[in-house]
């Protein structure tokens, strides 16, 4: 019993001791965080934006094409046809981060290069040799676009075709609220004297090449057809690209009339004398330096095709020939290893088709030569110097 006292009054007392040591409060407990416990921290959702734009236009990409039964294929460094019928095109896309506005003239030279990639456009030397279209945007025509073939004149050398003006989106090089962006399109067809341009008979040089501001490609052939675009802004600033392609050779012979010699046996007469046809003309075309040749076999009689008039007996002058030659062998009208005479005479830089209509023949009709009609065929050759 007294030790049971004894305990209680232990507890008792312990209990005394602790409220006057530690005396109650009303305490709110927070937890706390070590020190160490978030050592760094990261925010990735941030971007930096820096917008660039070009105060000159921007040709994006360009290129020289065939529309082959409604597909447009690339000619660039590639030889075409001057038929008269085959359509080709120069088309550009450009973006200006300035605004279409600022955009006044895209100007579009082609010219043959006469096999030196130094020379520059020169509308002295003639249709067949270069041509001129100008896209203008300037304040002079209210800001309305317009195209001009320049040169040379249309449906002449060339056919200037309807060239376009497209608006697309720059969504490469492109910003927007700034960026606006055109493609540019100028179709032509070349006629038949368009000059010849091989590229130096070998196989294009297609190396990268910086030729301007913008270009992709530079000249590096000689004897083809070089071109440039360049656009002007409002503010001065200038793009342009430069590159090549070339030209088939072309012959025709479009016409040739028929000469007739009215005369006596044993004696010379020509188509000029009484009763002939009087000078013939020879329609022909060709995009490069040629030569004419003219030849025959013996002539016949009509009815009789054992009587004969030695084709020795015939000559023939014009075109570079002032002198009669006989045609017992070939004779060139122009061109031919002749004594005084060009080998090639030079492509017609204007025209369509060049008419010589001085050509005069002439027959030594021989003595005892039967009444009637004698006749041959006569072998015209027209060649364009492969260079």
């Amino acid at each position: 019993m007294n030790n049971g006292k004894k305990l209680v009054s232990t507890i008792l007392c312990i209990s005394i001791c602790l409220t006057i040591t530690y005396p109650y409060h009303h305490t709110t407990f927070l937890p706390t965080v070590k020190a160490d416990g978030v050592p760094s921290a990261w925010h990735n959702s941030s971007l930096l934006s820096v917008q660039i734009i070009h105060q000159e236009p921007r040709i994006n990409w360009y290129d020289f094409q065939y529309n082959d039964s409604g597909n447009w294929t690339s000619r660039l460094n590639q030889q075409i046809e001057v038929d008269n019928v085959s359509e080709y095109r120069f088309i550009i896309n450009i973006s200006s981060d300035q605004g279409w506005s600022e955009i006044e003239f895209i100007n579009l030279t082609a010219w043959y290069d006469q096999g030196d990639d130094t020379t520059s456009y020169n509308d002295t030397k003639g249709g067949n040799f270069n041509l001129y279209i100008q896209y203008e945007n300037t304040t002079a025509t209210g800001n309305n676009s317009q195209f001009r073939d320049c040169w040379p004149t249309d449906g002449v050398e060339v056919d200037f075709l309807t060239e376009e003006e497209r608006v697309v989106n720059d969504n490469l090089y492109g910003l927007p609220g700034f960026t606006e962006a055109r493609n540019i399109t100028f179709p032509f067809i070349p006629n038949k004297q368009f000059r010849y341009a091989p590229g130096e008979n070998s196989t294009w040089d297609e190396h990268n090449s910086t030729r301007g501001n913008s270009s992709i490609y530079g000249l590096y052939n000689n004897y083809s057809w070089n071109f440039n675009i360049t656009i002007d802004d409002s503010a001065g600033y200038q793009s342009w690209v430069s590159d090549e392609f070339g030209v088939y050779r072309y012959s025709e012979i479009v016409s040739a009339e028929n000469p007739s010699i009215l005369g006596y046996p044993n004696g010379n007469f020509t188509v000029n004398d009484l009763g002939g046809s009087g000078n013939v003309s020879i329609i022909t075309c060709s995009n490069g330096n040629f030569n004419l040749s003219v030849n025959l076999s013996d002539l016949t009689h009509q009815f009789l095709s054992t009587l004969t008039i030695d084709k020795s007996n015939v000559y023939v002058r014009g075109g570079n020939r002032t002198t009669f030659k006989s045609l017992s062998s070939l004779a060139y009208l122009f061109g031919g290893n002749q004594t005084g005479m060009p080998n090639y005479r030079n492509a017609s830089a204007n025209g369509t088709q060049i008419t010589t209509s001085d050509v005069e023949y002439a027959c030594f009709i021989p003595v005892g030569s039967m009444a009637g009609e004698y006749s041959s065929q006569i072998y015209y050759h027209l060649s364009t110097e492969e260079e």
